[in-house]
């Protein structure tokens, strides 16, 4: 049995001549059940959300290349709709579905649905698509409600990570996901605990590796047992978003981009292997583990026009994720204290004034000290007078920014922590940048100081207690989420 692949990124193609019969007065099917229904205006708002004006799928708003997942749920077709005009339609797919939306006006939309009808949407106990019935207008608000679309925004790098995660599809068969990197795919609700092995055996967009590209044309055999015979990536990615897997009619023709030559592809080992040499070429580029040197940061600007900077544990690690050294830029307190992560533990305790405040805060050794900017002459003694048990929140602003790299561990998954004198944060795991937000300190009335951690990913957001900054081992840190614990710095 051929293996079932999945595309990654893919996109719709306009397809002419839907909506003729949906413009003219007579109904094109006869009215059964349909009724008004606020609810398809606003779960097809949110749906075309995830195209451009021309019908094409927004890459970075669908990742697993799935409408179930990347939206929340698709309809099952053939599906009856009303316009605002009394019109009737009958839409037979996704493609028509978006057709419709595009072409919608202030003039002309849908507004009404006929029930029941049969949506898709996945079941997080069982990893797999279901097939759920929606009887009115209730039904379809609850669905709505539980798909939670205001709380939907997730930003990730565009660095090129891949993990896989494997679902059943409706007729049982199980067919794998890969999603760009990890941070993708927990915005989608996975955890590690998702992740498969041999994520090379799923076939993502070849653009993402730089590997190959198909020599078209090519003939896919889809879920439903449909064979059809593609000219382009744009109609391959069109035949390919509907579809949960799909098989290969062989032989066919790829690209090599490295070698500029044309391979013949016979067999599903034939293809396997190619994957398998794409991933381990980008692999052997990533072998920084034992490469020793300075944390590096680079600037790195989204499509939004948002700036980030980003650090790496090495140049090796920046250069891998596709970086150069003009991207490189000063990463301020991280790479200015570097050196003080290896000193011993030995706090020494420095006054100063503020607003004519007399504040007196304890660093975890002189080199930290001196990093920010005080001297000898600023250092006094740390006795149970000037140094209490409790922290303030000078001490735990000192800690954060200082101790780089923070680590924390969340659902089994240990992510690190670095946060930026400015008041930013980033979030990684395995050194693969998985969200960016803002921290703020804040002073507990239990006896404390607290920190709270904001992320565009809602389950690493959390808030850190602090206690005890007189301990020459370091603070006690806790968090007030039970799933988060293992709190640790780069200074223990």
């Amino acid at each position: 049995m051929m293996k079932n692949f999945k595309l990654l990124l893919l996109s719709f193609a306009l397809i002419a001549g839907v909506l003729t019969s949906c413009t003219n007065n007579e109904p094109v099917v006869e009215q059964q059940n349909i009724q008004e229904s606020e609810a398809i205006t606003t779960s097809l708002g949110e749906l075309q959300l995830q195209f451009n004006s021309e019908g094409d799928m927004i890459p970075d708003e669908n990742p697993a290349g799935n409408i179930v997942l990347d939206f929340c749920f698709d309809f099952v077709y053939p599906l009856n709709l009303s316009y605002n005009t009394g019109t009737t339609v009958t839409v037979n797919s996704l493609e028509d579905l978006v057709l419709i939306m595009i072409n919608s006006t202030d003039e002309l939309y849908v507004n009404g649905i006929e029930f029941p009808f049969d949506v898709e949407t996945y079941n997080d106990d069982s990893d797999a698509i279901e097939v759920v019935t929606i009887n009115n207008e209730d039904e379809f608000i609850d669905l709505l409600e539980d798909c939670d679309f205001d709380d939907s925004d997730c930003e990730c790098f565009e660095v090129y990570d891949p993990v896989c995660v494997e679902i059943t599809a409706p007729d049982g068969q199980s067919f794998v996901v890969t999603y760009p990197n990890a941070c993708y795919a927990q915005c989608d609700g996975f955890t590690q605990n998702n992740f498969i092995e041999n994520c090379e055996d799923d076939y993502n967009g070849p653009g993402d590796i730089e590997c190959f590209e198909f020599v078209f044309p090519i003939t896919i055999i889809t879920d439903d047992g449909n064979t059809i015979v593609v000219n382009s990536q744009e109609e391959l990615d069109n035949a390919l978003y509907n579809a949960y897997y799909f098989d290969f009619e062989y032989p066919f023709e790829v690209a090599l981009f490295d070698q500029a030559e044309v391979v013949t592809i016979t067999s599903d080992a034939d293809f396997e292997a190619l994957l398998e040499d794409c991933y381990d070429d980008y692999d052997d580029d990533c072998d920084c583990e034992n490469q020793a040197g300075p944390v590096v940061c680079v600037e790195y600007e989204e499509d939004d026009g948002q700036v980030f900077v980003i650090p790496f544990p090495n140049a090796c690690y920046a250069e891998c994720e596709g970086f150069t050294q003009e991207d490189f830029v000063d990463c301020g307190d991280v790479s200015e204290c570097e050196e003080c992560l290896d000193e011993a533990i030995d706090p020494v305790c420095v006054q100063y004034e503020d607003n004519g405040q007399l504040i007196i805060t304890v660093f975890p050794n002189a080199c930290y000290a001196e990093c920010e900017g005080f001297t000898q002459e600023d250092f006094v003694e740390c006795d149970d007078n000037n140094n209490p048990s409790d922290c303030s929140e000078e001490d735990v602003e000192g800690y954060l920014v200082e101790c780089q790299f923070w680590t924390a561990t969340i659902d089994d998954i240990e992510f690190t922590y670095v946060f930026g004198s400015d008041g930013t944060i980033n979030v990684s795991q395995n050194n693969q940048s998985v969200a960016t937000g803002t921290w703020e300190v804040f002073a507990e009335p239990a006896g404390g100081v607290g920190v709270e951690i904001s992320t565009n990913s809602g389950n690493l957001n959390s808030v850190w207690l602090f206690f005890d900054c007189d301990n020459p081992d370091g603070p006690e840190v806790e968090s007030v989420e039970p799933w988060v614990s293992n709190i640790t710095s780069g200074c223990e």
